[in-house]
């Protein structure tokens, strides 16, 4: 029977997170260490594993994760509070870890749940899951890549006109330009996987027809400001999502890279929702309750990958 193994050594911490995991319907174990974790592993069939921060410091990790992924396990998503953010180059350097989440509890909660059951449950599409029941998320589809100036300063303007602040505005435009110009430019690929635009000016006007059309989604609760971006490709792949989150990875002539990870950067959690070959969605959260200096110093992320029919 598949279950979640969480991996934590705060019993109290183990028992918040077996409630909130407890309503996926699925069987929640828990573990004190990783050598814990391996031995429950023997008896157990997995399908998400949630381990702490602290744990990526230790040398069992890697064999842990083996287990785990021996065992059925599709994902494994860390918990990382602000205490752990040392172990933020282990957890990237990694690679296994597709899911961190950085919020301390009770916020985690959300994000927590959230997760799960995109992960779970295979829908993972769309922004409205991030956002408050009732909020509105405003869509326009980009027709021609001249039009990207004119809607990230649009953009910029109704998120002042809301009453946000000048820092949220310019980290939505930010975040917004860049993701644009990699779904125009970065994502359309041949059928010989060559990214036939990626060298292209960014300035120099293209029509996008319906293949190529960009469809832009943004929204906010009072908690998030959302940032939506979907192309039809689905070219973007989980390796060059994790590599582009690790600053190092991301070098001049990657592609998509140095775009993301100046994204990733620029928010609170970067979410990428991948089904190859057919469509890539990516979302930015900007945390609007909290002034820059509460601001943690490390983003969340997810890489979903859409399974196989």
């Amino acid at each position: 029977m598949s279950s979640i193994l969480i991996v934590h050594p705060d019993r109290k911490t183990q028992r918040v997170v077996q409630r909130i995991l407890g309503g996926t319907g699925y069987r929640v174990d828990a573990a004190d260490d990783l050598g814990q974790g391996v031995r429950l592993l023997a008896h157990l069939e997995p399908i998400l594993v949630v381990v702490d921060g602290s744990a990526m410091a230790s040398p069992s990790v890697e064999p842990f994760f083996t287990a785990a992924r021996a065992r059925g396990a599709e994902a494994c998503m860390t918990l990382l509070d602000a205490g752990q953010l040392q172990h933020m180059p282990r957890i990237l350097g990694l690679g296994a870890v597709t899911n961190l989440l950085v919020h301390p509890m009770p916020l985690l909660g959300e994000e927590l749940t959230i997760t799960a059951q995109k992960l779970l449950r295979g829908d993972l599409f769309g922004a409205e899951k991030y956002l408050l029941w009732g909020s509105e998320l405003h869509a326009t589809t980009v027709t021609r890549a001249s039009q990207r100036t004119h809607i990230v300063g649009e953009l910029a303007e109704q998120v002042r006109a809301r009453g946000q602040t000048a820092r949220a505005a310019s980290m939505a435009m930010l975040v917004t330009d860049e993701l644009l110009s990699n779904a125009v430019h970065n994502a359309p690929v041949d059928e010989h996987g060559i990214h036939y635009r990626a060298d292209l000016a960014r300035d120099r006007e293209l029509e996008l027809d319906a293949r190529h059309e960009v469809v832009l989604r943004w929204g906010c609760d009072g908690r998030y400001l959302a940032i939506e971006v979907t192309d039809p490709f689905g070219s973007l792949d989980r390796d060059t999502a994790m590599a582009a989150l690790v600053q190092h990875e991301a070098k001049d002539g990657a592609g998509a890279g140095m775009g993301l990870a100046l994204t990733y950067r620029s928010c609170d959690h970067l979410v990428f929702n991948l089904s190859p070959g057919k469509r890539t969605q990516v979302i930015a959260l900007i945390d609007v309750r909290h002034p820059p200096t509460e601001r943690v110093a490390a983003s969340s992320y997810n890489v979903f990958v859409e399974r196989a029919p």
